[in-house]
């Protein structure tokens, strides 16, 4: 062990049931994972021996993932600086969609930056394309691009360049397209690791990170019809919703904001401190969580 802590850590690239690819020197290399030690995920840093074996993961600084059917918080790559979230006019999000992922990425500690992409096609007059102005007024950053009929990743560029960017969003909104902008050979990039790993071309259900100029990494997540969060207590979901800590103190220290007396968040709507339509959605996740914790009780 201490010889292979000497060596430096080398990424996750993918990881698989008991096997992953990490990059080494330039190149990907299959590793193994023994049944002792917990799998790694992709964008994790680890300690390998000698043969190509697991030997240690270096404590995250996060990990970013999504819940699963039983409410439980399912991990899907580590060690995020941000996490873009793509949405597109086709196909539209759902109302929700976009305050999942960024209470998501807000709870585990990354910041999120909303991605419009196929800027070309008018969008829908409704959520939340119609929240958008007011969503960078409270400080999200949100960036447009487009893929055709040229791509036009011009604001996209400087945030890739530095650090680990996550690439998340519905299937068919365009992730794909906006790495193959940044990544010219992300194909022979991907067909390397299918060689490696001796699995198709099409890892669906991985997560998969490439390098990326000197000191950055993207990481390429599935595509979702819907994401969902995870249970968790009130406290954390209501690290996804900063900008309530802008309200007056609440008169119940458990306070749900939703319609109890002396409720600080319900002032600071109806005084225009909160966004309405932020505490709209506040309530309709809320009763998501309630929905979870009655299903899996």
């Amino acid at each position: 062990m201490a010889e292979t802590e000497n060596r430096p850590p080398v990424r996750v690239v993918q990881a698989h049931a008991n096997h992953g690819v990490v990059h080494v020197d330039g190149q990907a290399r299959k590793i193994h994972f023994p049944r002792r030690l917990a799998r790694p995920l992709a964008g994790d840093w680890v300690h390998i021996d000698s043969q190509g074996t697991l030997e240690k993961t270096v404590p995250r600084t996060n990990s970013f993932g999504r819940g699963d059917g039983r409410g439980r918080f399912r991990a899907i790559a580590a060690n995020i600086d941000r996490a873009l979230i793509v949405i597109a006019p086709e196909p539209a999000p759902s109302a929700d969609l976009l305050h999942r992922y960024l209470a998501a990425c807000l709870i585990r500690g990354i910041k999120p930056v909303v991605v419009v992409n196929k800027n070309d096609l008018e969008r829908p007059a409704q959520p939340p394309f119609s929240e958008l102005e007011a969503l960078r007024q409270l400080g999200h950053e949100i960036v447009e691009t487009c893929c055709l009929p040229r791509p036009d990743i011009d604001a996209l560029k400087p945030l890739a360049e530095s650090g680990t960017t996550l690439f998340s969003g519905q299937s068919g909104v365009g992730k794909t397209s906006l790495l193959n902008a940044l990544v010219p050979d992300l194909d022979l990039r991907t067909s390397e690791l299918s060689r490696v790993t001796g699995k198709g071309r099409h890892t669906t259900t991985t997560a998969s990170a490439y390098p990326y100029h000197d000191n950055a990494w993207l990481i390429d997540t599935p595509g979702v019809w819907e994401y969902s969060l995870w249970a968790m207590p009130l406290h954390e979901l209501q690290r996804g919703f900063p900008e309530f800590h802008k309200a007056p103190k609440c008169r119940f220290r458990d306070c749900s904001h939703r319609s109890e007396p002396g409720c600080g968040v319900a002032a600071a709507v109806d005084s225009g401190l909160v966004a309405q339509f932020r505490h709209q959605a506040w309530i309709r996740l809320l009763d998501e969580q309630n929905r979870l914790a009655r299903s899996h009780s």
